[in-house]
């Protein structure tokens, strides 16, 4: 009994820092292992939703191990820029906006913790995203250009909670265009999407 109960122990501990938020099949993907972490290049046969949305077959590509590699690099270079422009297109043009006293407040709050955020989106550059695996589709825009849209799937589920609800600690979907060397958070991209 013993045995038993040390055996499922050890199957308990390995299954809970071996989850994962993504599933697809290995017949579909590349590996390219780094020391932290692995990227996952994702043929371009396998289906990609992209924020509630299939990307044509015929605009789909299968990123080569060289992109995959500049796509990587962007992600250790950019992350926290990437991330810092998106919260500054919350403000972009504020002065247009200055009509209300709500606005005037949440630009001042947001001009407040700016730092803060630069500060932790540097962090999370230098030692969260080490700890998710990447995966990359490849896909053309309506301009031609080359993107991949990149997915992070964490080594261990971590959850938080805010307000009494319980999330699961993610890093945002992030698109990388390879024409113009620009890492980007889906949606809030420097380039058609």
């Amino acid at each position: 009994m013993r045995i038993l109960l040390t055996f499922l122990s050890v199957i308990i501990s390995a299954m809970s820092f071996a989850q994962k938020t993504l599933h697809i099949d290995s017949s579909f993907l590349d590996t390219i292992e780094f020391k932290k972490y692995k990227t996952f290049i994702v043929s371009k046969d396998f289906d990609i939703d992209f924020i509630g949305r299939q990307i044509s077959y015929n605009d789909r590509f299968t990123p080569d191990k060289s992109e995959a590699i500049v796509a990587d690099n962007a992600i250790q270079t950019q992350y926290a820029n990437a991330a810092l422009r998106q919260w500054d297109k919350q403000f972009y043009n504020f002065s247009a906006r200055t009509d209300t006293i709500e606005w005037q407040r949440a630009y001042n709050t947001y001009q407040e913790r700016r730092p803060k955020i630069i500060q932790r989106q540097q962090k999370d550059q230098k030692n969260k995203i080490q700890t998710f695996d990447r995966y990359f589709w490849g896909y053309r825009n309506a301009d031609n250009e080359k993107l991949i849209l990149i997915r992070f799937d964490p080594h261990k589920i971590r959850h938080y909670t805010i307000a009494g609800e319980t999330f699961v600690d993610v890093l945002t979907i992030m698109i990388y265009n390879i024409n113009k060397n620009i890492l980007s958070y889906a949606g809030w991209s420097d380039h058609k999407e």
